[in-house]
């Protein structure tokens, strides 16, 4: 009888046990669910705090006018919006000096940069890039630079180009950016070719070419439908610009990316250098700048 009574207090404080560690495991089971739950609440606040920094930075990044101090003359004129078109300046040939003056005068603007550099790497490099590196030797050490393309348009009849280096990336950028706004121009568009006759501004009313270098393009009407042949990068110029068909044929060391976009450009400015009569304007369709007409 002692052996039993003795093996029921064995089974009674195993028991015991038992629950005192179940008892354990569930305290703390509940104490490590409290700090996840508290992370997870922690982690929506960082979320929410980023999104207000980042609607914040937005919010400062856009172009305020009042805040705006003009120092040009056409940019005194636009802030008291006597000039309320940027035809008038290009029209006139008034060299623009300030981005705040097409930010305020064309504010449906969208900015892009172009893959005009490629990564380090072996056997020509990797993948590429929108900064292109460079760096001068000196007694001291390398001393790089960054340098990067910016193309700005409303796709619909304006555009610019602009280069920008630097020794960080981010003031290149900047600066590509307030050159491209300053060199905008406008330019032409119609139905040049004739297989097709839609009569809408969607290519090159007729042939022009550009040169930079040893690179010459020549950008050539091609029936609606057709698209952009021509190089990626070229392609992102003309549809910013606002032509959606283009044949093109190119010449030269076209390797030489920042060549072949200059004389992109410069043959989009030819289409603005020749003299059209009325008669001819209708037959193409021809539009200068902004259209309503493009679907």
């Amino acid at each position: 009888m002692a052996r039993k009574k003795t093996e029921i207090k064995i089974e009674e404080k195993e028991a015991i046990e038992k629950t005192d560690k179940a008892e354990e495991l569930q305290d703390e089971e509940a104490l490590i669910e409290k700090p996840k739950e508290g992370l997870a609440t922690e982690l929506g606040e960082i979320k929410e705090l980023e999104e207000e920094i980042v609607e914040e930075v937005k919010k400062k990044g856009a172009f305020e006018k009042e805040a705006w101090k003009p120092k040009t003359s056409l940019g005194i004129k636009v802030k008291n919006s006597e000039v309320s078109d940027i035809d008038y300046a290009l029209d006139k040939r008034i060299k623009i000096l300030e981005p705040e003056i097409v930010d305020a005068l064309l504010p449906n603007l969208t900015v892009e940069l172009l893959m005009v550099g490629q990564s380090k790497g072996k056997f020509g490099g990797g993948q590429k890039r929108v900064f292109k590196q460079t760096q001068k030797k000196t007694q001291e050490g390398n001393k790089p630079k960054f340098g990067t393309f910016a193309v700005v348009g409303n796709e619909d009849g304006y555009v610019g180009v602009g280069y920008g280096k630097s020794k960080e990336t981010v003031p290149a950028r900047e600066k590509a950016i307030r050159h491209a706004k300053i060199n905008i121009i406008k330019i032409r568009r119609g139905c040049g070719n004739w297989r097709c006759g839609c009569n809408e501004p969607h290519t090159v009313p007729f042939k022009v070419s550009g040169k930079a270098g040893s690179v010459e393009i020549t950008l050539l009407p091609a029936p609606k439908g057709t698209g952009l042949i021509v190089e990626k990068e070229c392609q992102k110029i003309l549809k910013l610009a606002g032509i959606r068909d283009v044949w093109s044929r190119t010449e030269g060391q076209t390797r030489s990316k920042l060549n072949l976009l200059y004389a992109c450009f410069e043959a989009l400015q030819k289409l603005m250098q020749f003299k059209i009569n009325q008669k001819n304007e209708e037959i193409l369709s021809i539009v200068e700048g902004s259209s309503k007409a493009i679907a």
